[in-house]
């Protein structure tokens, strides 16, 4: 049975998601023992997934062996849908043969281009090392380091090394001085470094110990065999990869928590939003505790931030599958009005000549846009006009549904786009990096197909709408 341990503000709905699925929840918080009231393990986890500290809208899952790390991210995938999914492209700590190529650069097993850390050998030697940064983000290199690094349950093992670290989350000194006093008797680390991990704090000394040497044996081993004349990988280290959370998704992990405890409508995309947000949905929840309110209250702080934006800047954060951001704007909020949903209507006016991107259509100073968003709509509508008032021109960007924040308007882009000049037809662009994000991985099925589905649509509508 795989143990998974979950953190973050997607805590209670995954670890109910997960533990439907079959796997073990360790390592579980009091507050969430008392909401699941399920049967949970003692002792440490295999795997790690939580929000991540400064992104929330994404999910971090990291662990070992390798294929536990796999199985639980498809069944996270596999729930949520609309998802987009980063996945490393060796694992950290995976030990490989790799060939120099100059410059510090380096080929990789799988043809993966990476950068070598410290000392850099001659182009055409080959190198034995293990990776120390993951490629997360599109432009992002994979970092490997000289030597071999084996990473098990409760220690790492580095060599070239010597001596012992410890994690910051192993804070007893009675601890520490236990843990070093077993693995001192079992490894000699003049020869390798020892580090413990933050669960070696639930381990006994003596399976400690025994892992430790277990790997620094394994290590050594590694370290001595002949290099080969190819790239290669050698040990597999920890999987890691990145979930971006839409906001259906999210709908989704909220009607999942409803059934465990109270949970208003828009949670997680409000408590990924941030500190401002967070304090009303807990607000809001404990209003829905007490009888006070009803789950719909959700819709209401989304207008309640509408309201407050009103007349002030704020730009848009457009995420990208593959990891990268772009601030849009920033914009001046016009108006917002309330139904099902919340319409928002945004402007901008240019101050500097240029060219208006997917139009390919002169801007010129005083030349402004509207921009109307809808966090009902799998689209965000961009019309351009002259500063007399006349149409230049539309651009569709297809998208998740928006989530509305204090601090800015975030989404997923899908890639594809829908234009339409005066007297033309509507052109949908783009779909070919819609595609290859699907054959990348970087975007589920469910994503691909909503996004030609929606771009079609959106097509068909605006021919009849703008001349």
């Amino acid at each position: 049975m795989i143990r998974v341990r979950v953190r973050g503000i997607y805590a209670t709905a995954l670890s109910h998601v997960l533990f439907d699925r079959g796997f073990m929840l360790a390592d579980v918080s009091d507050v969430l023992r008392d909401r699941l009231r399920q049967p949970v393990v003692e002792g440490p986890a295999e795997v790690t997934v939580k929000s991540v500290d400064d992104d929330a809208d994404t999910l971090l899952i990291i662990g070992s062996p390798w294929d536990y790390g796999r199985e639980i991210e498809e069944a996270v995938v596999d729930e949520l849908r609309y998802v987009s999914v980063r996945r490393g492209k060796l694992g950290l700590y995976t030990v490989v043969d790799a060939l120099s190529l100059g410059d510090c650069r380096a080929l990789l097993p799988g043809g993966v281009e990476g950068l070598i850390q410290g000392e850099c050998p001659p182009r055409g030697e080959f190198i034995r090392g293990y990776v120390v940064k993951e490629s997360l983000t599109r432009g992002d290199p994979v970092v490997i380091r000289g030597g071999v690094a084996l990473v098990g349950l409760y220690t790492t093992v580095y060599t070239p090394g010597d001596g012992f670290s410890f994690s910051e989350h192993v804070r007893e000194d009675s601890r520490r001085l236990e843990l070093l006093e077993s693995v001192k008797s079992e490894v000699d680390v003049s020869r390798v470094h020892v580090r413990f991990r933050s669960n070696s704090k639930y381990g006994e000394p003596s399976e400690v110990a025994s892992e430790a040497k277990s790997l620094a044996e394994m290590a050594i081993r590694l370290a001595g065999e002949p290099l080969q004349r190819e790239p290669r990988v050698l040990a597999r280290g920890e999987y890691i990869s990145l979930i971006y959370i839409t906001s259906p998704a999210k709908s989704l992990l909220d009607s999942i928590r409803s059934k465990i405890h109270p949970t208003i409508e828009y949670h997680h995309s409000l408590k990924a939003g941030g500190f401002e947000e967070s304090s009303l949905v807990d607000f809001s929840e404990e209003s829905l505790r007490l009888g006070y309110a009803t789950s719909r209250i959700g819709l209401a702080i989304i207008s309640y931030i509408a309201s407050n934006l009103k007349g002030r800047r704020i730009a848009i954060d457009h995420r990208i599958p593959d990891g990268r951001r772009v601030s849009l704007g920033p914009f001046t909020v016009d108006s917002y009005n309330i139904g099902d949903s919340v319409r928002i209507v945004l402007t901008r006016t240019f101050r500097t000549p240029g060219t208006l991107d997917g139009l390919n259509i002169e801007k010129k100073p005083g030349d402004y846009s509207k921009t109307v968003i809808d966090t009902g709509e799998w689209h965000t509508v961009h019309e351009y006009y002259s500063r007399e008032g006349k149409l230049l021109g539309v651009y569709i960007n297809i998208n998740t549904p928006a989530e509305i924040g204090f601090k800015s308007i975030r989404y997923l882009d899908l890639y594809v786009d829908v234009v339409k000049k005066p007297g033309e037809e509507p052109e949908v662009k783009d779909v070919e990096e819609l595609e290859r994000a699907l054959q990348e991985n970087l975007v589920t099925k469910d994503l691909y197909e909503k996004a030609v589905e929606e771009a079609k649509k959106i097509a068909r509508k605006i021919s009849h709408l703008y001349p």
